[in-house]
């Protein structure tokens, strides 16, 4: 009698356990930005709120600093289900899904409204439905990364202003085409040593977001900002399809819901900070310059005509028509 007592006794707390542990759950999200940058503030603004809605149920564990590996390998965690949640821009799912890359050719999205109505469209809709059917990744928001501008040692309000300038642009295929077009020579440099290469006039000038221009501290070598605006980009907010099918329908609306304020508070940093910045550059003795950019969009014709010639007659003009 006491051995078949012990052993209910045993099982209840096995049970009891097993519930406990069922009652908690630590998701893990891993992502490239800095401990402290815009989006990092907005995920850990999302994982405390998840926290709290769930009563504990559900955690995020945050891996910042690419922690758990290159934004690709990530990407590869989270469709293996090891990884539940990453971020990674729109743009730059055209190695999984190509036409997707249209949304990273300059000039084609005007600002951060007109991104959120192209992933709204029912275009946009079908790049995110085939991330989640060939790569199990379910898309949850997009936030506001920001906006690429260039530097230099001279004014830039005109395409010809670019012809021949040594600019150095990212190994990136949009932005190498961006620069071609203009008449610019893309010179590459390594992302750590740009400061030291606009200081020795190995290139002429650059071009990121405003914020990492200011960390970077390149207007300190650098007396113009000129604002091409050539590409607006996002950070998808990206979970395991696995994982979110394991969620509760109550469980998913939290994490939705939990993601969207977080992307209230990693846009209104990005857009603060932007307009702060500009204002301290001038402060600073910097000329902002801002073109005309119609001529600059016109002189990406044939890049558009490539694109068009691979994704359809008409693609990057049905996109860029959707801006308010």
């Amino acid at each position: 009698m006491r051995l078949t007592f012990s052993c209910i006794a045993m099982a209840g707390l096995l049970v009891a356990g097993a519930a406990t542990a069922q009652e908690s759950r630590v998701l893990k999200l891993g992502m490239q930005g800095t401990a402290g940058d815009p989006q990092y503030q907005g995920v850990m603004a999302a994982a405390k709120q998840i926290e709290e809605k769930t009563g504990g149920k559900l955690k995020v564990e945050v891996f910042p600093n690419s922690q758990l590996g290159s934004f690709t390998e990530m990407m590869e965690q989270v469709t293996l289900g090891e990884l539940d949640f990453t971020l990674n821009p729109f743009g730059g799912m055209d190695p999984w899904v190509a036409r997707a890359g249209v949304a990273s050719a300059a000039y084609v999205v005007k600002d951060f409204s007109h991104l959120q109505a192209i992933l709204a469209s029912d275009w946009g809709k079908a790049v995110l439905e085939e991330m989640k059917t060939n790569n199990k990744w379910h898309t949850i928001d997009s936030w506001y990364f920001g906006t690429r501008q260039t530097t230099s040692k001279k004014p830039i309000s005109k395409v010809e202003d670019l012809k021949g300038m040594k600019l150095r642009v990212p190994n990136s295929a949009p932005l190498l085409a961006w620069a071609k077009a203009m008449g610019a020579s893309p010179t590459p440099v390594a992302f750590a040593e740009v400061y030291l290469a606009l200081q020795t006039n190995q290139v002429d000038g650059q071009e990121n977001p405003l914020p990492i221009i200011d960390a970077m501290k390149f207007m300190e070598v650098q007396s113009h900002i000129s604002l091409t605006n050539h590409l607006v980009q996002d950070q998808l907010i990206l979970m395991s399809e696995e994982t979110w099918e394991e969620l509760s329908d109550a469980d998913k609306q939290i994490v939705t819901d939990a993601f969207k304020a977080g992307g209230d508070v990693n846009n209104k940093i990005v857009t603060d900070k932007e307009t702060a910045l500009l204002a301290q550059f001038e402060k600073n003795g910097a000329t902002v310059v801002k073109p005309d950019l119609e001529a600059f969009r016109a002189a990406m014709k044939p890049v558009y005509d490539e694109l068009d010639g691979k994704f359809g007659a008409g693609t990057v003009q049905s996109l860029a028509g959707l801006a308010k």
